[in-house]
């Protein structure tokens, strides 16, 4: 290759775009069209540009979809998170809404028809939304226990219509109606004879939520115990982590729907809607502390940067 090759191929790259003037463009064609060399590096030139990927490149793109990848998740555990307590609000402001007010037994409260063919009929008033009827046997005598109640949601929200109750019966049968309060009164007999039974019968409220809720006070004092005792092993720490939030979930679930009232009448219903609202709790414990420990780890891992 001569000197004038070299000096060619150095100006071949303003030659392609025009960028020469008239004389080194005639300097450049006398020379083109007896050197080979040079008219095959300027084909080469003119002809497409490949595109040699770069490894640096595709090396960098690996973190960014890592990090890509990481927002989504975190976006979509904080949309999980939201839904979560915006259910729980939901359900506590729905058990609060149907929580049963029991009515007092007074004279325009219900009335009992029994219309001699072989059926007992107790009529509430419009007041009356809901009622519950149990059945229990003493000695030969039938007993039935009525109450009735309405809720806040029934008053603003809906319509049930009016309430009554069927109680069959034959003649052989010795069948005895009570009313009961549920405010701490004797119950009321509304139909048949006081033969045979004790006096002064009053229905008391269940206390099934106050044991419950003293589980789980003392399941919080062990697991926190074994968190102290195991704290070197963080594998076994992992999981207490995680049962720890059971009993704090229920607890919360407890005082938010009940408050510190222990006492129920409706105890199967008031029970369900304690234990719905802590699962509920307890998923957005979880989500939340997940959270709350990868902004922490970022903190972390900015503050090393940083670090001199």
């Amino acid at each position: 290759m001569s000197n004038q090759c070299n000096l060619i191929k150095d100006i071949l790259p303003l030659y392609v775009e025009d960028m020469v003037s008239t004389d080194t463009k005639e300097f450049v064609n006398a020379h083109l069209e007896h050197c080979a060399e040079c008219r095959a590096e300027l084909e080469r030139m003119r002809g497409p540009a490949k595109f040699v990927p770069d490894i640096d490149i595709d090396t960098d793109i690996v973190p960014l979809k890592r990090i890509k990848k990481d927002l989504f998740i975190r976006r979509l555990q904080t949309i999980f998170f939201t839904a979560i307590i915006a259910c729980a609000v939901v359900m506590i402001v729905f058990g609060v809404l149907t929580s049963p007010k029991f009515f007092p037994y007074s004279d325009d409260l219900l009335n009992v028809v029994d219309n001699h063919s072989g059926e007992i009929i107790v009529t509430f008033d419009d007041r009356v939304t809901g009622y519950t009827c149990t059945k229990e046997f003493y000695e030969e005598t039938e007993i039935y226990r009525i109450n009735a109640w309405t809720t806040t949601w029934d008053i603003y929200f809906s319509n049930r219509g009016n309430q009554n109750v069927v109680i069959p019966f034959n003649d052989d049968s010795n069948i005895q109606i009570f009313f009961t309060q549920n405010n701490g009164s004797e119950d009321v007999l509304i139909y048949g004879e006081r033969d045979n039974l004790p006096q002064a019968v009053i229905t008391l409220p269940r206390q099934i939520l106050l044991p419950y809720f003293l589980l789980a006070a003392l399941a919080l004092i062990v697991l926190s115990g074994l968190r102290l005792l195991l704290k070197n092993k963080k594998a076994i720490i992992v999981w207490i982590d995680r049962a720890i939030l059971l009993p704090i979930s229920y607890m919360a679930a407890q005082l938010c729907t009940k408050g510190i009232n222990f006492t129920t009448y409706s105890s199967q219903r008031d029970f369900c809607i304690i234990v719905l609202v802590a699962i509920l709790f307890y998923l957005a414990l979880l989500t939340g502390k997940s959270i709350y420990q990868e902004k922490r780890a970022d903190k972390s891992t900015e503050r090393f940067k940083e670090w001199p």
